[in-house]
């Protein structure tokens, strides 16, 4: 399987996610903030839980100071960021069946809706969920390879 496919540069890979995961967490703060000011917050906590909205910080938190890592030349850097790769994999996969549960249930709701459209929900879930996972899996690959593992000692 060696050169099937080429690693990535480590400084491109911790860029890539320092940065993704920058944007991330400042969307999810800008967010917070909107929801606050607009009085929205307490709403959505109602039968939402705070907990989860933190923990999702933490996991781009893991993100963003693993690619920080892996730009420095730290070990723990390609070990925080192969952690957040397989914990947003998760986390996709499990988001886009809740996703389409829901979807299944309001569609069951609605009068006179017609059938359900499986594969529109399926391929939905797809555009999201393949890259995210390509991306991932090409990121561990990369942090595996011998030239990530001297750099990274």
């Amino acid at each position: 399987m060696d050169g099937f496919i080429q690693p990535v540069s480590l400084p491109f890979l911790g860029w890539f996610f320092l940065v993704v995961s920058a944007v991330v967490i400042a969307l999810g703060l800008f967010v917070f903030r909107y929801l606050h000011l607009e009085g929205k917050l307490a709403q959505r906590y109602e039968n939402y839980s705070l907990w989860n909205d933190v923990f999702l910080l933490g996991i781009w938190m893991i993100g963003f100071f693993g690619g920080l890592g892996v730009i420095n030349g730290k070990a723990l850097g390609a070990t925080l960021l192969e952690y957040f790769c397989y914990v947003l994999i998760v986390l996709v996969i499990v988001n886009s069946m809740t996703r389409i549960k829901l979807l299944k249930q309001r569609h069951a709701a609605t009068p006179n809706a017609g059938p359900f459209s499986w594969p529109a929900a399926i391929a939905g879930a797809l555009l999201v969920i393949v890259p995210v996972v390509a991306m991932c899996v090409g990121a561990i690959y990369t942090l595996h390879s011998e030239a990530a593992l001297q750099a990274l000692r």
